[in-house]
């Protein structure tokens, strides 16, 4: 969304990807040949007790790598005298994955709005005059990237939000789809209101993939969790409301009739009394909130 967005607006962009060198992921190289854009590269490596954190006895906790990656960026902006660092982090991603004793944790803080406002401080706090950072999708809902989505076609066959894509253990690594971790489930959920089940089928199967999440019933406690029932995913996955509108609006296209999984669902969040009304529904399909995007980038509610 953000590519295209931008795209319209200006011919003078580049993609930015952050990687061990020489190590690229099929789940990021194969979308962007699409975009047929030019790539700019930043190296990194990860420091290996990282990787032994086990053996070394400390918790293998979250980093702030989306803070890191946008330190990494405004840099290579500087360097290849760019004027703006252009994010695709969405509404849903200041929203809180839980509450704990009182305070509000947020896996993917580094994404947020608060996050956001505070890095921008500290780049215009910076006499060099430093790029322009922002996000594109700040005011956006899962729901309305979703919707925009579904018109792409061209990256269909190819775009991939699967954990198992990015394994730093190449072994591990999948070139296609797992069909059945949280991030899967999500990405099914919230497109299945704009894409046929025909054309899921097919995104969730290429590659040998393992399979559409929302025809498997087993994978039930997984939409669940994303639906409200327990804590919700430590996965960069969308608010609670919107994977409950997106269920009833999935609910209703004719060629789901057939998707047992999705209609109980359904029937389990139009039994809650807390279900977001038509009208709420409607609303998360517009632009919420407010955000640090220039008019001259501003995507309007198109």
């Amino acid at each position: 969304m953000t590519v295209e967005g931008v795209r319209e607006r200006t011919a003078d962009i580049a993609l930015f990807v952050v990687n061990r060198p020489g190590d690229r992921f099929a789940a990021i190289e194969k979308p962007a040949a699409v975009s047929g854009l030019p790539v700019i590269r930043a190296g990194r490596e990860i420091d290996p007790q990282l990787l032994r954190s086990a053996e070394l006895g400390f918790l293998n906790g979250h980093v702030p790598v989306t803070g890191i990656i946008s330190a990494i960026a405004v840099l290579a902006a500087v360097l290849a005298d760019r004027d703006a660092v252009v994010m695709s982090n969405e509404w849903s991603a200041s929203v809180p994955t839980l509450e704990h004793n009182g305070r509000q944790v947020n896996h993917q803080w580094s994404k947020s709005a608060a996050f956001e406002a505070d890095f921008r401080a500290l780049l215009r706090a910076d006499p060099a005059g430093l790029p322009d950072y922002f996000s594109a999708l700040r005011d956006r809902t899962e729901l309305w990237v979703a919707e925009r989505f579904a018109r792409l076609s061209q990256y269909h066959g190819t775009f991939r939000s699967c954990n198992r894509a990015f394994h730093i253990d190449t072994s591990r690594r999948l070139d296609h789809w797992c069909g059945h971790c949280d991030k899967c489930c999500f990405i099914d959920l919230i497109l299945a209101p704009f894409m046929s089940a025909g054309q899921l089928a097919a995104v969730f199967a290429a590659d040998g993939g393992g399979g559409e999440p929302l025809g498997n019933p087993e994978l039930k406690p997984k939409f669940e969790t994303l639906l409200g029932s327990g804590t919700k995913p430590f996965e960069c996955v969308g608010e609670v409301n919107e994977c409950r509108a997106a269920v009833a609006l999935a609910a209703k296209r004719p060629d789901r009739a057939g998707t047992r999984l999705l209609a109980e669902l359904a029937a389990e969040v139009a039994g809650r009394p807390d279900a977001p009304t038509p009208a709420e529904t409607q609303a998360m399909r517009h632009p919420v909130g407010t955000s640090f995007v220039p008019a001259a980038y501003g995507f309007g509610d198109s």
